[in-house]
């Protein structure tokens, strides 16, 4: 196998399961009123302030990877952290309507499984593609952004419409452990004999860690790194309630909620080309910022201006993954990458995710049939992430 064939096979298969952790957390989002009548949940929070957990596990266990990778098998961490997460899904298909504790112990797991991939697959793919890091990173975000994509069409069509969520979370599950099998099974951590000279170059011996300089670089990423996540997570868990409010001015929300990731198909690659020739931060501030006028326009009531907002709101969203993870290992070395990944990516979805749920009780403020709360957080994140960007004026490299 040739070096570029050996590349492609890797990125395509930590890919596909990037779109299986993606798809895990959010593709039960859609059934949110479904939930809400199974557990017998009167308000948006209960579910938007509990299941949030999910993010709090990911958080966490994206912190721990990140911190002891360097001691770990990456391909390994990787493969056990889906199987948790694969594992903890099918166990949501066997929970009864009283049992909404365990559920919401089920959904951490989830997130905990879930949160080993970043340090790991960002580091091993980086470390092999050194000189095409925004294209990889572009490629592998591809299967999240469909993972993202397809998530509301299962919750949708298939869970809800056809065979419940239970089987759904069953079904789900045990593709995902069964995709899990296949990524162990195929992917190679070393370069093909032929190819050993340039994996003796990505192991050559590290500089030492400048740690004053690496706190200070993660300290001014995670202020926009953390708003992100918050409007992202919070957008998958009110707009079900938006949408049945009919805020939405007739767009349902399969479309609400793949819009967000649907143009990351064509612009995240598109934004690890681009991160490559014109820069990284260049990127991340551009992609950041149409994220946060995309968001703004959901206020305005008429269909054309939130159809216009979502999709740029997605074409944002799912770019500035692209552009910060790339922007992030500009930053420093290979062997610092699963540090600065784990604890950026750490507390920005443990953080972002889990604050994210604060959506809910800002809606239930003023009732979730009255537009006023979704109007409110809206406008609250658009602001925010706006302001955040001011961070990558301080960020030097080397």
């Amino acid at each position: 196998m040739d070096a570029r064939n050996f590349l492609r096979r890797n990125i395509f298969l930590t890919a596909v399961l990037h779109g299986f952790n993606h798809n895990l957390l959010i593709f039960f989002k859609p059934l949110y009123p479904e939930l809400a009548a199974y557990f017998n949940l009167y308000s948006v929070y209960e579910l938007t302030t509990r299941l949030t957990l999910a993010y709090l596990g990911y958080g966490l266990s994206n912190l721990l990877a990140g911190i002891f990778a360097a001691r770990l098998n990456l391909k390994k961490l990787l493969f056990a952290g889906m199987c948790l997460m694969s594992l903890s899904t099918i166990g949501m298909a066997f929970v009864g309507p009283g049992d909404y504790p365990l559920a919401v112990v089920l959904i951490f797991f989830m997130g905990l499984g879930g949160g080993v991939y970043h340090p790991a697959s960002n580091t091993m793919i980086t470390a092999l593609a050194e000189e095409r890091t925004g294209r990889s990173l572009g490629a592998l975000s591809m299967g999240s952004a469909l993972g993202f994509v397809l998530a509301p069409l299962i919750g949708t069509y298939l869970g809800r419409d056809l065979i419940g969520f239970k089987m759904l979370f069953l079904g789900s599950g045990l593709l995902a452990l069964l995709f899990s099998i296949v990524f162990i099974l195929f992917y190679r951590e070393r370069w093909p004999s032929r190819h050993l000279a340039k994996a003796k170059q990505t192991s050559a011996p590290f500089p030492k860690i400048d740690y004053r300089r690496l706190w200070r670089v993660i300290a001014l990423l995670l202020l926009p790194a953390i708003f992100k996540e918050i409007i992202n997570w919070s957008y998958y868990e009110i707009t079900p309630f938006w949408v049945t409010a009919g805020f939405s001015y007739g767009i349902g929300i399969e479309w609400v909620q793949l819009l967000a990731y649907l143009p990351g198909l064509v612009f995240q690659p598109l934004t690890g080309f681009l991160c490559d020739h014109f820069g990284s931060r260049r990127m991340a501030v551009l992609t950041l910022f149409l994220c946060g006028v995309g968001i703004s326009l959901l206020v305005i009531p008429n269909l054309a201006f939130i159809l216009f907002g979502l999709i740029l709101f997605g074409i944002g969203m799912s770019s500035s993954t692209v552009a910060n993870e790339a922007f992030m290992a500009s930053l420093v070395t290979s062997h610092e990458r699963p540090l600065i990944y784990g604890i950026v990516l750490s507390l920005a979805l443990g953080a972002g995710g889990f604050l994210g749920g604060i959506s809910g009780l800002v809606v239930d403020c003023f009732g979730k049939q009255v537009a006023t709360g979704y109007i409110l957080w809206f406008l609250i994140m658009a602001c925010a992430i706006v302001l955040s960007l001011t961070s990558y004026l301080f960020i030097k490299k080397g």
